[in-house]
């Protein structure tokens, strides 16, 4: 029986939330794919597969996919539970040796894992712990580096356009003052500005109840794949952002610091872009140059669909 059979399969029950469903592992594949030759130099970075066994003699299997950044490595794991994916909130590497944790939340209570993996040419292997709920578990991990015919391949044209017409959202986080005003709904449709790279979206949505409206703008520069996003926020607070799209799956912002009487918040944010009617939105924060922390997530699926992608 494997580790996902005993503990997470179970008829009825819900296997996702709104934390686990950004596709963060395809993204940070993405940003791979765009950076081949520094991928292969790099003995870290690229996805890495194989199985999770328990003491008790439970299976699982897992997927990492570690990236490099400008001073650091970041990544997700996936595997333990059928479509949750967990973004990595530590990535240490020390000579041979890398320490990953992380934690959400999942349909099956708090999952939080710690690994200590040593990297042997293109193998990781090691030892952690990986708690589920009320479940504790010691754990050993065995992983290869994958084919790059694993990789997720692009499927999106970077333009604008991409966001022209109406889509439907659900966002779920806490209210935060003056990043976000809570778990949420409604649409979002976008058209073309005249005479630019850009394109203006009117938000109408609904906040415990409560009817509010935002105003989004958009602007891509082609050439450099570089892409403006900025926000009028229904508490009259503005957001302006420059975002990186080298990576035909994903967008990453970071905004022009915010600041208030109780401190300067910046707000870090993916946007998952894997389909030409759905993408995800991933939102973290820092407050006074502190460590980034989750704010909340989004899906957002264009109008006429039914049912979101797979």
């Amino acid at each position: 029986m494997t580790f996902r059979q005993r503990y997470c399969d179970r008829p009825g029950t819900k296997q996702t939330t709104p934390m686990t469903r950004p596709l963060g592992c395809a993204a940070l594949c993405g940003l791979l794919l765009m950076k081949p030759a520094l991928a292969q130099q790099d003995p870290w970075a690229g996805t890495w597969q194989g199985a999770l066994d328990t003491a008790a003699g439970e299976t699982s299997d897992v997927s990492l996919t570690l990236v490099r950044g400008d001073n650091a490595y970041t990544g997700v794991i996936s595997g333990f539970i059928q479509t949750t994916e967990i973004r990595l909130s530590r990535v240490d590497v020390d000579g041979m040796l890398v320490t990953l944790d992380a934690r959400t939340d999942s349909g099956f209570g708090p999952l939080s894992l710690s690994y200590q993996l040593t990297r042997n040419e293109r193998t990781l292997s090691g030892t952690g712990r990986l708690t589920l709920g009320q479940h504790d578990f010691a754990v050993s991990l065995d992983l290869s580096r994958a084919r790059r015919a694993d990789v997720p391949q692009p499927q999106i044209d970077q333009q604008v356009g991409y966001f022209d017409g109406t889509w439907r959202f659900e966002y779920t986080g806490g209210e935060f003052p003056p990043l976000s005003i809570g778990t949420r709904s409604g649409t979002v449709t976008f058209d073309a500005v005249p005479y630019g790279p850009f394109v203006r979206g009117r938000v109408i949505g609904e906040v415990f109840g409560d009817p509010y409206t935002e105003t989004w703008t958009i602007g891509f520069d082609g050439a450099a794949r570089s892409i403006i996003w900025h926000e009028q926020l229904s508490t009259g607070r503005d957001l302006l952002a420059l975002g990186n799209w080298t990576s035909p799956i994903a967008i990453t912002f970071l905004t022009v610091p915010m600041e208030t009487e109780n401190g300067t918040y910046v707000l870090r944010r993916m946007i998952s872009t894997t389909s030409d009617s759905a993408f995800s939105v991933t939102d973290e924060f820092s407050v006074d140059g502190g460590p980034f922390r989750r704010l909340g997530s989004g899906s957002y699926l264009r109008a006429g669909r039914t049912n979101p992608p797979d």
